[in-house]
């Protein structure tokens, strides 16, 4: 049995949607090369046809069923990758704006309004 690093528990497996896509691209390659072979006349690469069709396939779902259960795993976290932190921006633009208040205070000024 398997120990699984401790080190990527919290990490999303993002790797295994990479390699799912990089599969994917095999497959579609290798589909690609299945076809030309056809059109340059010779019949017999047909029967490979429906063996890539079906890998292609697998791999689109496997594309899939990667992306979705990183986009689990991403919500069950909590906070997305580059999700905007909100409270903190309203905190910063809080900020921001009580120094402009403070700046334009004509309290804060010497000779006041005039």
């Amino acid at each position: 049995m398997k120990k699984r690093d401790p080190s990527t528990r919290d990490k999303p497996p993002e790797h295994l949607v990479a390699q799912a896509e990089r599969q994917l691209a095999a497959y579609g390659a290798e589909l690609d090369a299945v076809i030309e072979t056809i059109r340059s006349g010779d019949i017999t690469a047909s029967r490979e046809l429906a063996s890539v069709v079906a890998s292609l396939r697998k791999a689109l779902e496997a594309v899939f069923s990667e992306r979705a259960k990183l986009e689990k795993i991403s919500e069950q976290s909590g906070r997305r990758h580059g999700e905007l932190d909100l409270d903190a921006a309203r905190a910063e633009v809080r900020r921001r704006m009580d120094r402009l208040r403070a700046a334009n205070d004509p309290r804060g000024f010497p000779e006041g309004p005039e």
